[in-house]
C-alpha cells in the first residue's frame, strides 16, 4: 500500500471538518496532486457515510452556480464534491447542504427517470472533445439514471452502465457516494497526466433550483461544451471491458380458440435461451453482440387508428438497438430517417396461399444475430457498424380443400448493415459525417418474392459547421439511395403512396413497368442563430426528388419536394413581475412540387404546386409559481395534393385555420396536471376537428406514481378517399371515377401507467392503453375535376353492407363497394416486474394483454363501446425472464 494512503489517518479529522457545514474553513488538498487510477485507496464502503479518511486526498469543487430559477446567479444552499481516481475507477464523494432536511423529496421513481426528485449529477468528458461525455446521477432515494451525451446536446437515456452508489439524510441535508468503474466509460489511456473534461449537477425540488459546477448556461446551446476541466489525470492503462448477458425465457399464452383449427387450441407454452455480449475493443470502441435476443419485456406499441396512406412511424424500444443509438441517427427533413431499426425484425410480408382455413404466422422475423461496433477516437473521429441477420420465415396453413396443412414463406432471409463516420475538426466545431446503409434479400428463385426488392442501399453526408463562439451555425446533408429488384418489385415501389409515379396529370416523370432500379436524393441546408439572451431564428432550404427510396432500411414518407422556411424566436430568461420566463416566435414553412420549374419564372406555376405551408405564431410562459401556459395559431393556405386520390390527378385541398392552448401545473406538486386543447377549421367545405386532452400525474406516496393522459378527439372531413373505379369511364379526372366521403370520425383514448417502486431495485410498472374509434361516413361523393375541391354527390343504395351506385342514373347500379362505416374498441397493455437481483443481473415477469372488437356501426357512444371492449375475448401471454450480468 502506497505511504500516502497510511498517511490518510492523519487527515481524517478535516474530512469531517470539510464535509460538516460550509462554513468552516480548510485548506484545500494540493492543486498539483495527481489522480492516478492505479492507486490502491483501501476500503471506501460506498454507502453514502462520507467517514473514510482517504476522502481527504480528493479534489475538492465548490461554488455551485444557479440554472434555474435565475440563470447565472449564486445558489442558496452550496454543494461540496470530492473526487478520487484509484483501482480502476472514479470514486465521487457529495455533500449537499440543506437547513431542512425534511423537504428533500425522497420518492422512489424508475431507473432514468429523475426529473422531480432532488437529484445529484456527475458528468465526465473523458477526451475532453466537448462533444461526447457521461452523465451519472443519483436521487436522495438512491435511484439512479446514467445517460450518454453525444454531439453536445444529444442525451441517450438508453444508455446503461453498472455501477454502485449509496445516500444518506443527516441534519445538514443529503450526501451521496459514487464509484464508475472505468470500464464503463470509453477513454484514452496515456502515461502522462491529462486534463479531463467534468461537470457538477444538483437538483433541489422544495425550491426548484437545478445549479451546476461550473456553470452551465440556459443561454448557450449545448452541454458538454460547458463543462470545467480536471486536470493531472492519469489512466495509464485500458480497464478490461468484457460483459456477457445470458438469458433464459419461458413464456405461456392463452387466448380464443376457434374450433378447428389445428394451430391453437386456446394455450400455448414455449422457452428460449440467447446472449448479449459487450467486449471493449481498445479503450475507444465497444463490440456488442447479441444471439437470438428476446424483447418481451418492452413496452407495448400504442393502437392507432390510421387512415393515411402512409405506414405509423414506432419508436425503437428493443434495448440492443436503442443502446448506442444515436451513432445511427441520420435524420432527414420532415421525421425521416437513413436507418430505422425497426425494420430489423419486422413483421412478415408474405401473405401466403389464397383460400386458406387457419393460418399460423409469426408476429415478427427472427432477428438470428446482430453485431455493433462503435467509439471515438482521441483524434475526434467517431465510427459506428451494425450488422444483423434475420432467418427465413415459414408460415403453416390449413387449406380448405381436404384440410391438409402446408408450409409456406412468409419473409425471406435478410441482411441489413449500417455504417456510420463522423470526424470533428475545430476542437468539435466542425463536422462532417458519412453514413451508409445496405440490404439484401435472399429471394427464393421460383419468383414469388420478385416483388420486393433484392438489394436497397443509400448514403448520407451531412455536416455542422459552428462559429462565432458556436453561435451561429450552418449545417445540412445531402443523401441519395438506390434500390434494385425485379421489374413487379421496381413497379410496385414506382406505384406506392410516396411516390405515384402512375399520378396521370403529372408532367416530370412517368411509370415505366420495366425499370429495375430507382434513384434519388434527399438534401438539406439550414443556417442558424442558436446562442443569446433573447433572439435566435433559422432559415432552411431542401429538396426531395420522385425517386428517393428509402423504406427497405430507413424510413420516409416524404418525396418530390422543394422546400423553404424561416422560424425566428426572443425568449425572456430572466424573472419579472408576473413571469419567470417567456418567448414567442414566428415560423412559415413551404412547400411546391417540382413541377413548379416547367415555368420556373412564373408565379402561377410556383402557386399551382404549392404542396404544402403554413403561417404560424407560438407564445410559452411560465408563471412565477411554476405554472406554465403555451399557445399555437397558424394559418395554411390553399395546396395542391398529389395523393389524397391515391395515384390519381392533383386535387386542391382548402385552406386551414389552427389554434391550440396549453397550461401545466407545477410538476414537482404531489398532484400536476396539463391540458391540451386544439381546434381546427377548414376555410372551404366541411372540414374542422376539436382535440381535448389531459395529462394528470398523482403520486400518494414515495413509492406509487399513476399517471392518466385521456384524450378526445372528434373530427369532420369532406375529403376522406374511399376507392376509385374505371366503370363507366369519366374524361374529366382521366377516365377513372375517384369516390370520396364526408367522415364524421370520433376517438377516445385513456393511456395509463403505473409505476410502483418497492425498492431502488424492484418495481412494478403497468402500462395499458384502452381505445374506442368510430367512423362514420355520411355523404359518399366523386370528384368532378382534377385540381380542384368539386364533388358529385352521389347516392348509393345500400344493401346490408354493400353501397351500390348507379353513376349515368338508368336505374341500374354499376359499381359496388362495400360501407366503410367502423367502430374499434383495442385495448394493449402489460405488466412488467423488474428486480435488479445483484448489479446487472434482471429477473422480469411480464404479463401482456391485448383484446380487440370490431363493428361496423359508425357512431359514437361511450358506454356501448365500453361495454363491448371489456367483453372482447382477450388474449394473455406470461413471460418470466431471466438474465446474468457478467463483467470478466
Amino acid at each position: 500500500m502506497r505511504l500516502s494512503t497510511l498517511l490518510l489517518g492523519a487527515a481524517s479529522a478535516a474530512v469531517f471538518v470539510v464535509l460538516g457545514h460550509p462554513s468552516d474553513v480548510v485548506a484545500a488538498p494540493r492543486p498539483q496532486s495527481v489522480l492516478d487510477a492505479s492507486a490502491e485507496l483501501g476500503d471506501i464502503e460506498i454507502d453514502g457515510l462520507i467517514d473514510e479518511p482517504q476522502w481527504a486526498e480528493g479534489r475538492v469543487f465548490r461554488g455551485f452556480v444557479q440554472r434555474q430559477p435565475v440563470d447565472g446567479q449564486p445558489v442558496e444552499h452550496d454543494t461540496e464534491v470530492r473526487v478520487l481516481f484509484g483501482e480502476d475507477a472514479i470514486w465521487v464523494a457529495a455533500r449537499m447542504f440543506d437547513p431542512d432536511p425534511a423537504s428533500l423529496n425522497a420518492r422512489m421513481s424508475r431507473r432514468d427517470n429523475l426529473s422531480t426528485v432532488d437529484v445529484f449529477g456527475f458528468g465526465l468528458d473523458p477526451d475532453r472533445d466537448g462533444l461526447t461525455g457521461y452523465i451519472f446521477e443519483v436521487s436522495v432515494a438512491n435511484v439512479q439514471s446514467d445517460t450518454y451525451i453525444s454531439n453536445d446536446d444529444q442525451f441517450d437515456g438508453a444508455w446503461d452502465a453498472v455501477w454502485a452508489s449509496g445516500v444518506q439524510i443527516d441534519a445538514d441535508g443529503w450526501t451521496a457516494e459514487l464509484r464508475i468503474p472505468l470500464s464503463q466509460i470509453r477513454y484514452e489511456a496515456a502515461d502522462a497526466p491529462r486534463a479531463w473534461g467534468i461537470s457538477f449537477r444538483r437538483r433541489r425540488i422544495a425550491s426548484n433550483e437545478e445549479s451546476f459546477h461550473p456553470h452551465i448556461s440556459q443561454l448557450r446551446r449545448g452541454w458538454i461544451s460547458q463543462f470545467g476541466t480536471i486536470d493531472n489525470v492519469r489512466v495509464a492503462s485500458v480497464s478490461r471491458r468484457l460483459e456477457m448477458l445470458p438469458y433464459a425465457l419461458s413464456s405461456a399464452r392463452s387466448g380464443p380458440a376457434t374450433p378447428g383449427d389445428p394451430f391453437f387450441d386456446g394455450s400455448s407454452a414455449e422457452g428460449r435461451v440467447g446472449l448479449d455480449l459487450s467486449y471493449g475493443l481498445g479503450a475507444a470502441f465497444t463490440l456488442d453482440a447479441t444471439v437470438n435476443p428476446d424483447f418481451g419485456q418492452v413496452e407495448a406499441d400504442p393502437a392507432v387508428i390510421n387512415l393515411s396512406a402512409f405506414e405509423t412511424f414506432f419508436q425503437e424500444r428493443r434495448p440492443f438497438f436503442v443502446q448506442d443509438a444515436r451513432v445511427f441517427d441520420f435524420g432527414l427533413s420532415g421525421g425521416g430517417r437513413l436507418f430505422y431499426s425497426r425494420r430489423v425484425g419486422r413483421a412478415p410480408q408474405g401473405s401466403g396461399p389464397s383460400g386458406t382455413l387457419f393460418k399460423e404466422v409469426p408476429q415478427n422475423a427472427t432477428i438470428q444475430g446482430a453485431a455493433k461496433v462503435s467509439g471515438r477516437t482521441s483524434g475526434g473521429l467517431s465510427i459506428g457498424a451494425l450488422f444483423a441477420l434475420t432467418g427465413t420465415e415459414h408460415a403453416n396453413a390449413q387449406l380448405t380443400s381436404g384440410g391438409t396443412i402446408a408450409e409456406y414463406l412468409v419473409e425471406p432471409r435478410s441482411e441489413y448493415g449500417t455504417l456510420s463516420v463522423m470526424q470533428d475538426l475545430r476542437g468539435g466545431a466542425t463536422q462532417i459525417g458519412v453514413l451508409g446503409t445496405a440490404m439484401r434479400r435472399d429471394l427464393p428463385g421460383d419468383g414469388s418474392f420478385d416483388w420486393l426488392p433484392s438489394t436497397a442501399y443509400s448514403a448520407g453526408v451531412r455536416f455542422n459547421h459552428l462559429w462565432r463562439d458556436r453561435s451561429w451555425a450552418l449545417f445540412g446533408y445531402f443523401s441519395g439511395s438506390h434500390v434494385r429488384g425485379d421489374a413487379s418489385a421496381i413497379t410496385r415501389i414506382q406505384r406506392s403512396s410516396i411516390h405515384y409515379y402512375q399520378r396521370p396529370d403529372a408532367t416530370r416523370f412517368t411509370l415505366d413497368p420495366t425499370r429495375e432500379s430507382l434513384t434519388g436524393r434527399d438534401w438539406r441546408v439550414t443556417l442558424e442563430k442558436r446562442n443569446g439572451e433573447h433572439w435566435v431564428g433559422s432559415v432552411w432550404a431542401a429538396e426531395v426528388t420522385n425517386g428517393f427510396e428509402i423504406n427497405d432500411l430507413g424510413y420516409s414518407t416524404r418525396t418530390e419536394v422543394l422546400d423553404g422556411g424561416v422560424a425566428v424566436t426572443y425568449r425572456e430568461i430572466r424573472p419579472g413581475t408576473l413571469f419567470r420566463s417567456y418567448n414567442f416566435g414566428f415560423r412559415s414553412f413551404h412547400n411546391w412540387s417540382h413541377e413548379a420549374l416547367d415555368d420556373t419564372w412564373s408565379i402561377g406555376s410556383w402557386h399551382d404546386a404549392r404542396t404544402g405551408g403554413n403561417y404560424g405564431v407560438n407564445a410559452f410562459g411560465q408563471f412565477l409559481n411554476y405554472w406554465g401556459v403555451g399557445m399555437n395559431a397558424g394559418y395554411a393556405p390553399p395546396q395542391v395534393s398529389r395523393r389524397q386520390t391515391r395515384g390519381g390527378p392533383t386535387m386542391v385541398m382548402p385552406s386551414t385555420v389552427n389554434v391550440n392552448f396549453n397550461v401545466s401545473s407545477d410538476s414537482r406538486k404531489a398532484v400536476s396536471v396539463g391540458a391540451f386543447i386544439g381546434l381546427n377549421d377548414a376555410r372551404t367545405g366541411i372540414g374542422g376537428g376539436r382535440t381535448a386532452e389531459l395529462e394528470l400525474s398523482v403520486r400518494p406516496n414515495e413509492n406509487l406514481t399513476l399517471s392518466l393522459s385521456p384524450r378526445y378527439f372528434s373530427s369532420r372531413t369532406g375529403e376522406q378517399y374511399v376507392t376509385s373505379t374505371g366503370t363507366l369511364p369519366y374524361a374529366p379526372t382521366y377516365g377513372t371515377r375517384y369516390l370520396f366521403a364526408d367522415l364524421q370520425q370520433r376517438q377516445f383514448s385513456l393511456e395509463t401507467r403505473v409505476d410502483w417502486m418497492f425498492s431502488p431495485t424492484l418495481s412494478l410498472q403497468i402500462y395499458a392503453q384502452p381505445l374506442l374509434s368510430s367512423g362514420d361516413f355520411i355523404t359518399y361523393k366523386q370528384l368532378a375535376a382534377p385540381k380542384s375541391y368539386d364533388f358529385v354527390n352521389l347516392v348509393p343504395t345500400q344493401v346490408a353492407d354493400t353501397m351500390f351506385v348507379d353513376f349515368d342514373g338508368d336505374a341500374t347500379s354499376d359499381y359496388s363497394f362495400s360501407d366503410r362505416d367502423f367502430n374499434v374498441r383495442s385495448l394493449v397493455g402489460n405488466a412488467v416486474l423488474r428486480w435488479e437481483y445483484r448489479p446487472g443481473s434482471t429477473v422480469f415477469l411480464v404479463w401482456q394483454r391485448t383484446q380487440d372488437d370490431e363493428e361496423e356501426v359508425g357512431d359514437f357512444r361511450f358506454s356501448r363501446d365500453a361495454g363491448a371492449l371489456f367483453r372482447a375475448p382477450a388474449e394473455n401471454r406470461f413471460i418470466l425472464k431471466v438474465n446474468y450480468w457478467l463483467g470478466l
